[in-house]
């Protein structure tokens, strides 16, 4: 009886033993903070690993990129944290800031000199890993013999966005809403009616730190019989 009992416990220990051990995951900590979960399936010794995530990604990380490699449980996460990482870095959703960069007049206004486009408000809120709302307050200023002419609207609508590295995210906007003309000439402004209006875009978004991104997008703004194309860059605060 002793021997049977005997038995069974190492058997018990044994599958315990074997659980435990088939629901730890290789963590590799960077340097920069960024924390991977996966499998290792390829060392080089003193000069690189290949990690592959839960969701099938292949990963490579040279050595003096590593700070550390541990086995832990297995936490479930997000797609986007476990190819990622789990740090603060991937966790906030979105941003607010403001952009500037050239403006260039196409269609029947191409012969408009080259001008510049601000967003004052540039704002993107993702509600799941990829989808999300984006919205913009814009103008812009075109001059030629002394007079002012541009556009400006508030828009909102659609935002796609994907992960391409550790702090990088590929956007893509589509976004309706109304604009103004706006001519100014010697001090005097003059203002049209509202007309529907509509924006185009895509960008990179390079988060830098838990609290700021970088903005380049390229967007197609259309506003009854103006359009153009515009090239921005930005900085933004990080929203939880």
């Amino acid at each position: 009886m002793k021997k049977i009992t005997l038995l069974i416990s190492l058997l018990l220990i044994s599958v315990v033993i074997y659980a435990q051990r088939n629901n730890l995951v290789d963590v590799v900590y960077l340097k920069n903070g960024s924390i991977l979960r996966g499998i290792i399936i390829e060392q080089v010794p003193n000069e690189s690993i290949k990690l592959q995530t839960a969701d099938g990604n292949i990963f490579v990380y040279q050595t003096n990129d590593i700070e550390k490699i541990t086995k832990e449980d297995a936490i479930k996460q997000s797609r986007s944290q476990l190819s990622y990482g789990s740090n603060e870095l991937q966790h906030r959703k979105g941003y607010i800031g403001l952009s500037i960069g050239p403006s260039f007049a196409i269609g029947d206004l191409s012969d408009l000199p080259v001008g510049a486009i601000l967003n004052l408000v540039d704002f993107g809120y993702l509600f799941t890993d990829n989808i999300g709302v984006a919205a913009k307050w814009f103008g812009t200023a075109h001059t030629e013999s002394g007079i002012t002419f541009g556009v400006g609207g508030l828009m909102g609508g659609l935002l796609a966005s994907t992960p391409i590295s550790e702090k990088i995210n590929f956007e893509g906007k589509a976004l309706i809403g109304s604009g103004v003309f706006v001519a100014t000439y010697d001090g005097d402004s003059e203002t049209s009616e509202a007309y529907f209006g509509y924006d185009l875009g895509v960008g990179l978004r390079f988060n830098t730190s838990e609290k700021v991104s970088l903005l380049l997008n390229a967007d197609y703004i259309g506003v009854s019989d103006y359009s153009s194309i515009n090239v921005t860059f930005g900085v933004a605060f990080r929203l939880k």
